[in-house]
């Protein structure tokens, strides 16, 4: 036990980097999850919304009392969304929609609905 010379010493400073190394992975993983939930929270928030808004300017285009060329603004829990009503021919019209949410993130799409056969023709999201 005399001619240890110090071996103590940097065993447990390897122990104690290893613990560290171990502790910062499980940090590091930990807050890598919670942005991932974050941020599916969020697009699904952001894809309630645009359903909403979907839904609400297909309402007025079928009922014809859609305003057009006017912003309409919706407030809601989760965020707000605007949309925008276009009449490109007398039987075709197109919306314009953007939906924000509550932290700030964004999402656009727009759609061309037709009177004649009831049905979305053209959906892109940007």
């Amino acid at each position: 036990m005399r001619n240890e010379k110090g071996f103590i010493f940097p065993t447990t400073m390897v122990i104690v980097l290893f613990c560290l190394l171990i502790v910062a992975h499980i940090s590091i993983s930990l807050i890598s999850e919670k942005q991932f939930y974050s941020e599916t929270e969020q697009y699904y928030l952001l894809d309630n919304l645009m359903q909403l808004a979907v839904d609400q300017s297909l309402f007025e285009i079928k009922n014809g009392t859609a305003k057009i060329n006017e912003v309409t603004k919706t407030n809601t829990i989760n965020g707000t969304f605007t949309y925008l009503i276009n009449e490109i021919t007398p039987s075709i019209y197109e919306a314009q929609i953007s939906c924000i949410s509550t932290k700030n993130k964004q999402y656009t799409a727009s759609y061309q609905y037709d009177l004649i056969k009831k049905e979305m023709i053209v959906w892109s999201e940007y």
